[in-house]
């Protein structure tokens, strides 16, 4: 039987979105290069998120990594062996780069990825498949900016010579530019972005994303993404279970755990406090939650605490962003991030000060 039209696209970054991989040094290159597809680590939650979501309804599973090429059969082996079906990973070609003697461009995602999401956004539509996206990155580098920006110009709030700009300011080469430009007219005219998740690997205060005008939802583990769609009747409970099950198991996630993360998703407008209720009082304590602390006296406790004034969230203004600004403010972003961590690596007992609370 031919496969039936998908219901959604999950657009997937990988590094830091759901990897645990660090390709900022020499060294991370090198590990990723050489470690075996068994070795590859997901990001705690988000292994058991992609299955269940694939599992729930028709899709099609669309990787775009800043990865380089010559991991590719790796990665296809580990999403065999992680059960997941990806139907189409875009990686990125560093030894083109090296060969033109564009060091820049290894680093450099904006012109990289938004090609790699036209492209395959083109793709897609080629197979009559031109669906509603969910779009996942992270914290890492600009993935909020690039969704933000496929968004515009697929739907033509972001013209040729507007995004000509942006991509120059953004340190694009004039053939990268060119190309990008080429796609435009092949596009259709629909926005294809329903949500985007960005991931805080690096532990960003959310307000950082207050930038993108309501757009993005910063999450800071799988578990808030799930009750995000499952609120929204995007995924059933059954995969707000699974992460759940899959924190405990993989990240010895406990129940305070567990329940902050829902406080704080209720306290940010991610999901509706009635729907956190009933993933407090019926779904998690008849999960592996409940081995590890989430009783029903537990989870009365907790729902005592869910009465707090909650934020609405803010509703998306669908209008163009002042992109150039935001990726000078993404830059400066990360070089202060850089800066703090080094200092804090030379300053005894500085690192740890700066380090989140972990409860007792």
């Amino acid at each position: 039987m031919p496969e039936r039209k998908p219901e959604v696209v999950y657009r997937w970054d990988l590094d830091k979105t759901y990897l645990q991989t660090e390709f900022s040094t020499v060294r991370g290159l090198l590990q990723a290069a050489v470690e075996g597809a068994h070795r590859k680590r997901a990001i705690p939650g988000v292994r058991a998120l992609l299955r269940g979501l694939s599992q729930s309804q028709e899709t099609r599973v669309v990787v775009v990594s800043g990865s380089p090429t010559w991991i590719r059969g790796r990665l296809e082996k580990m999403f065999q062996l992680h059960g997941i079906r990806c139907d189409r990973l875009v990686l990125k070609d560093f030894g083109s780069a090296l060969k033109r003697g564009r060091f820049s461009a290894i680093k450099s995602q904006v012109p990289y990825k938004l090609l790699a999401h036209l492209e395959t956004r083109l793709w897609l539509q080629g197979r009559g498949e031109a669906v509603g996206e969910i779009c996942f990155g992270d914290d890492a580098e600009v993935d909020a900016l690039i969704y933000c920006l496929y968004s515009d110009v697929c739907t033509g709030r972001v013209g040729g010579p507007r995004l000509a700009r942006i991509l120059k300011a953004c340190g694009a080469y004039d053939d990268e530019i060119a190309a990008v430009l080429g796609r435009l007219p092949l596009l259709g005219r629909d926005d294809p972005v329903q949500r985007i998740f960005i991931h805080l690997e690096g532990n960003s205060p959310p307000a950082r994303f207050g930038a993108y005008r309501g757009r993005v939802l910063a999450t800071f583990n799988a578990l808030q993404i799930a009750v995000n769609l499952a609120d929204a009747q995007l995924c059933d409970d059954s995969v707000v279970i699974a992460v759940a099950e899959s924190l405990v198991k993989e990240a010895r996630v406990d129940a305070q755990d567990l329940a902050g993360t829902l406080e704080d998703a209720v306290r940010r407008g991610l999901c509706r406090r009635d729907y956190a209720v009933q993933v407090v009082q019926t779904l998690l304590p008849r999960s592996a939650a409940f081995d590890v602390g989430f009783t029903k006296p537990f989870a009365a406790r907790v729902v005592e605490r869910l009465s707090a004034p909650v934020r609405p969230q803010q509703r998306p203004v669908l209008e163009p962003l002042p992109y150039e600004q935001l990726f000078e403010a993404e830059q400066a972003f990360a070089r202060a991030r850089k800066l703090a961590r080094h200092t804090a690596n030379r300053i005894p007992g500085l690192a740890e000060f700066l380090s989140p609370p972990q409860d007792d």
